[in-house]
């Protein structure tokens, strides 16, 4: 490691040097500009090897990205030019051992290799970057794929190993099933097996042999149902929870025959692991029975949406009558009460709007002002930065104009708990069009 930060503050220097002028460059024909600071007349790669460099890039004044916190270089295919001068074509002019620097039009960079639709914010059109690179290795794509598959059964021979150890460390006498699943029975149920189909509900901890925990129901505070026969998770534990009964308990022990294999699952089970399940079968029912209480389940949470919604036209209904508030609502149910023309230009969609507000529920509890905090609220119009109320209701007004909105919550926050603005609310928005920019 200690190299590439030594590399890497030699290129830094030599960044500020090219910056300053002294840069040094020379031209191929196609246009590419490169600077060798170490170069051997070896073999280069081709399109398609896959190489291992240590690289950072940038503009004259920032560095956007360094290699130098990736263990081992960073590795990855050589791709084919994409255009004359770029900075593939610098790559295959290297040897193993090189250091070079290349210039490229940023533009080409980010818009072309990195298929980006825009951009970067902080990239001004028409800079250059330069990128330096020390090419540390090359090899094909056979060559790489060779050594991942070696790495892959050396990765299985070590697991096995670790399978036989954990084995005779732990005085394991229980002979494996054909399959290779090891089931310990722990505590013995009672009634039918589970049939495919059935909803079981498991506790269940799941660790690797060398104690490491990746996941239990404990900590979610409920057992996991899911419906058996469906793949829920690996072919042992699927095996070992067919041979439970209701109230049972086992340790199953699944080799990586019958666990995940050569593949690795997320950052915590690597290749070839053998997984223990800790679980218990809680209980278990038929998928028919799972389904009716589901339906009953969904009937009884839309009767309380009837009613939540039902409860919100009924206050908002209350409310119009209580304020004499008589305007008719928009098709979406907004209703718009100009209290000041405004004399400016109209909001239009893409404008940049800034607005002052005052925002209540209809029992007149204040939840959120922009006057209180001096200072207007901004947005883009008509993009959906904001609720569509607001994007409505906005639309219609001129510069200096002000306005009270009373937004349903179908066009407001509808369902969600807003933290201080509940399921089902309507709001109350006094509001006043600050400013009205023009889209660029």
């Amino acid at each position: 490691m200690n190299h590439l930060k030594s590399y890497a503050a030699l290129m830094l220097v030599v960044l500020l040097i090219a910056a300053c002028g002294g840069d040094g460059y020379k031209k191929t024909d196609s246009g590419l500009e490169y600077k060798f600071y170490t170069q051997n007349d070896e073999e280069k790669p081709n399109a398609g090897d896959f190489i291992t460099v240590d690289m950072y890039y940038g503009t004259e004044d920032t560095v956007l990205f360094d290699s130098k916190n990736i263990p081992n270089g960073l590795t990855f295919p050589l791709d084919s030019p994409y255009f004359e001068g770029d900075l593939f074509e610098g790559i295959m002019m290297m040897s193993i051992g090189d250091s070079a620097s290349f210039k490229m039009s940023a533009d080409s960079f980010f818009l072309v290799i990195a298929r980006a639709p825009s951009l970067p914010p902080f990239i001004e059109p028409g800079s250059v970057l330069t990128f330096e690179v020390k090419l540390n290795s090359f090899q094909t794509k056979e060559e790489k794929e060779l050594e991942e598959a070696l790495a892959l059964e050396n990765m299985m021979v070590d697991a096995d190993a670790a399978y036989a150890e954990y084995i005779t460390a732990n005085n394991i006498t229980t002979e494996p099933l054909e399959s290779g699943l090891i089931f310990i029975e722990e505590k013995k149920g009672r009634g039918p097996h589970p049939k495919a189909e059935d909803m079981v509900s498991v506790n269940l901890t799941v660790s690797l042999l060398d104690g490491t925990r990746v996941f239990s129901t404990e900590d979610r505070g409920e057992p996991f149902e899911y419906q058996y026969g469906q793949n829920f998770d690996t072919k042992g534990l699927e095996e070992g929870v067919g041979m439970l009964r209701k109230g049972g308990k086992a340790r199953l022990i699944v080799p990586h025959q019958i666990a995940y294999g050569a593949e690795a699952r997320g950052q915590m089970i690597p290749p070839f692991s053998t997984i223990l399940y800790d679980v218990e079968l809680v209980s278990m029912r038929s998928k028919e029975a799972y389904d009716k209480e589901m339906k009953a389940k969904q009937a009884e949470q839309q009767a309380v949406e009837n009613q939540r919604k039902n409860s919100e036209k009924a206050q908002r209904d209350a409310y119009l009558r209580e304020n004499n508030i008589t305007v008719e609502p928009t098709a979406s149910g907004l209703y718009y009460i100009e209290t000041e023309k405004g004399t400016g230009p109209q909001a239009m969609p893409g404008n940049t709007v800034y607005v002052h507000y005052t925002g209540k529920l209809l029992d007149g509890t204040v939840f959120d002002s922009s006057v209180d905090r001096g200072e207007p609220f901004s947005f883009r119009l008509g993009v959906g930065q904001v609720i569509k109320g607001w994007d409505e209701a906005v639309a219609m007004m001129n510069k200096g104009g002000k306005a009270t909105l009373i937004i349903p919550s179908e066009i407001a926050y509808g369902t969600r708990d807003s933290g201080s603005i509940p399921p089902y609310s309507t709001l109350v928005f006094d509001v006043e069009l600050v400013e009205v920019e023009e889209a660029e």
